[in-house]
């Protein structure tokens, strides 16, 4: 016993003063355990994580107090889920994780944490360790530059496909080359290949970004853009800086008008008196007021039409389509198969059809899906300025480049969402 104390004193003793350094040394403390994180922040240490799904009629509630988590907490957090982030139930067939015990005390299976998946990247955190926490957030993002070229034999679509490219890259490319090809209408032996942004998410596909460089072979006709942006502008030019996407006026008018009704799923109807979804925008303008094309097209409607009263209708491009509804006449020559111009005289606000006043409807249809025309960004026109023209030289002589480049894929971000949170 005397031995082991004096053993023990004179160890502690080397350890404070090195006898030839006459000075004090750090006391050796032991270091805890480092573990890694998950995909989600948490050390593993928390547990084996778990991925399942809702099944038919289960509940949060039911989900939460399964794990072990108080009524009244419960509440708060479906008030907190309902008040921060509109989330109310949640879905059958939705995936969450939660976290197993490597040993479960007091009969405790689960650790007091929830995953939410809201898609294949992002996600709501319920957390109730030691203080409750409710927060979206999303599991950390690489993107990576990826390549692809091919022949049309049936369409653009089936090309990707068959290559193991996302369907994606084909909307990404109908959009971008709209106002020049109509992919309805493509042909076989017509040739592509594009440079476009991939999406990574825990070594697996999430999605695509925009396309970065494109060429396309139409009819024998060649179509190419790039991506260009600085402080001054964004969008895709040809190689001599010209912008390839034409404008749409985002209003019908020559001047501003008031907007009467915005675009809503939900807005109560004044003459059905009922719920009824509004997929446009009404302004409220002088009866007579003229109401102008927003953008060159085939006007491929003019006529009464019921409820809608005095409708014109015009396709701009294989993607965007106008319609002008309740108009009290038809502007000089508007007639179906007419192709108009930008800012010409259309029509005349009116109070045709179901209506309670004068005033004009205004939808925009992207892919033949009504949008919020107030809302939408919409391509612009404009060229490259003459104080980014060598700028932008480099660019196009750089991508040129990685397009030629058969297959190539490269990382250029490793962390999209580092410190991206929202509460």
């Amino acid at each position: 016993m005397y031995l082991a104390a004096l053993l023990a004193s004179l160890t502690i003793s080397c350890f404070k003063q090195d006898p030839i350094l006459q000075k004090p040394l750090t006391i050796a403390t032991e270091i805890a355990e480092q573990y890694p994180l998950d995909a989600f922040g948490y050390p593993t240490s928390v547990g084996h994580i778990k991925r399942d799904v809702i099944q038919p009629n289960e509940s949060l509630y039911a989900l939460l107090e399964e794990m072990g988590m108080p009524r009244d907490s419960i509440y708060q957090v479906s008030r907190m889920l309902n008040r921060n982030f509109g989330f109310r139930f949640v879905k059958e067939n939705q995936v969450f994780f939660r976290y197993e015990k490597k040993t479960p005390s007091l009969g405790k299976k689960y650790a007091p944490i929830l995953i939410l998946m809201e898609s294949n990247v992002r996600y709501l955190k319920i957390d109730w360790q030691n203080n409750l926490l409710v927060e979206a957030s999303s599991k950390p993002i690489e993107i990576r530059l990826r390549q692809v070229e091919g022949i049309i034999s049936s369409s653009l679509y089936e090309s990707l496909i068959s290559q193991g490219h996302s369907t994606g890259v084909g909307i990404e490319l109908s959009e971008l080359f709209a106002w020049q090809i109509d992919f309805f209408t493509l042909y076989k032996g017509d040739r592509y290949r594009a440079i476009y942004e991939e999406f990574i998410s825990d070594g697996e596909v999430v999605g695509v970004g925009r396309v970065i460089a494109a060429e396309f072979i139409h009819q024998n006709r060649r179509f190419e853009a790039y991506y260009y942006s600085d402080e001054q502008q964004q969008g895709y030019y040809d190689a001599d800086g010209n912008g390839i996407q034409k404008a749409l006026l985002k209003a019908p008018f020559t001047y501003n008008q008031r907007i009467s009704s915005s675009f809503n799923y939900n807005r109560f109807h004044p003459v059905l008196k009922q719920r009824v979804p509004h997929t446009g925008t009404d302004y409220a303008a002088p009866l007579g007021t003229p109401v102008i094309a927003v953008g060159d097209g085939v006007v491929t409607e003019s006529r009464y039409r019921g409820v809608n009263g005095n409708i014109v209708q015009i396709m701009h491009n294989g993607m965007y389509r106008t319609a002008y509804l309740h108009l009290n006449g038809f502007g000089p020559g508007i007639r179906k198969g007419v192709e108009v111009k930008q800012g010409q005289v259309i029509g005349y606000v009116g109070r045709t059809g179901r209506v309670t006043g004068v005033h004009l409807h205004y939808t925009l249809y992207k892919n033949n899906v009504p949008v919020n025309s107030v809302q939408i960004d919409l391509p612009s026109q404009e060229s490259i300025k003459d104080s980014s023209r060598d700028s932008f030289a480099l660019e196009v002589q750089k991508l040129s480049y990685l397009l030629s480049q058969g297959g190539i894929v490269m990382a250029i971000n490793n962390d999209l969402n580092a410190g991206e949170k929202s509460s």
